[in-house]
């Protein structure tokens, strides 16, 4: 864990929450593939006006990632978050990561997140719960759906795009198949099933 301070005023506006995830995971994602890692989840938690917030990072590696992993990786994500607030073009992510703030670089755990189509397709048979930001079945309001991940289809519309795509899952209460497309998705994770 590392807490990063910055008195340096930004001009630039805010990216508002997931924009802001996405931009850090953007500047982020290479560096972390050069030691064999990848991103889960990028997320930013805590205070308004930036006060106590905290920007976590979800990683994942073949090998498993232990805390020693994290540590270094910790140190590695600080220092090219540093490097790339520095830069002169840096704009949105100075303004982004200027405010203080705390890094948190974790393992995905046992209850991992699902982000993209490739992390569905990766615990198809597996038991997951899915919360949407709006209703997607009709006549009910239901936004949360427990079940077991049947498919990760690609999206017609944005083929070879991990971020699209139509997950497809067999409610636990109803044995009901649901689709649901990664666009409506706010949050997923797998259920522990130990």
């Amino acid at each position: 864990m590392r807490a990063t301070q910055n008195t340096a005023e930004a001009t630039t506006r805010l990216p508002a929450g997931d924009q802001g995830a996405e931009l850090v995971e953007e500047v982020l994602a290479e560096i972390v593939s050069l030691f064999g890692y990848e991103i889960v989840l990028a997320e930013w938690a805590g205070g308004r006006g930036g006060q106590g917030r905290i920007l976590r990072i979800y990683l994942d590696h073949p090998d498993g990632v232990s805390l020693d992993a994290c540590t270094k990786m910790s140190r590695v994500i600080g220092d090219a978050l540093d490097a790339a607030e520095a830069a002169p073009d840096a704009g949105a992510l100075a303004a982004l990561l200027g405010p203080p703030y705390t890094l948190e670089v974790s393992s995905p755990g046992i209850e991992r997140p699902l982000v993209k189509r490739s992390h569905f397709a990766r615990f198809v048979g597996h038991k997951a719960v899915v919360k949407t930001d709006r209703p997607t079945l009709e006549n009910s309001n239901q936004r949360t759906f427990r079940g077991v991940l049947t498919a990760a289809d690609e999206d017609p519309d944005h083929p070879g795009d991990d971020r699209h795509g139509i997950i497809a899952l067999r409610d636990l209460d109803t044995a009901e198949e649901r689709r649901l497309p990664l666009a409506v998705i706010r949050r997923a994770n797998l259920i522990y099933e130990g």
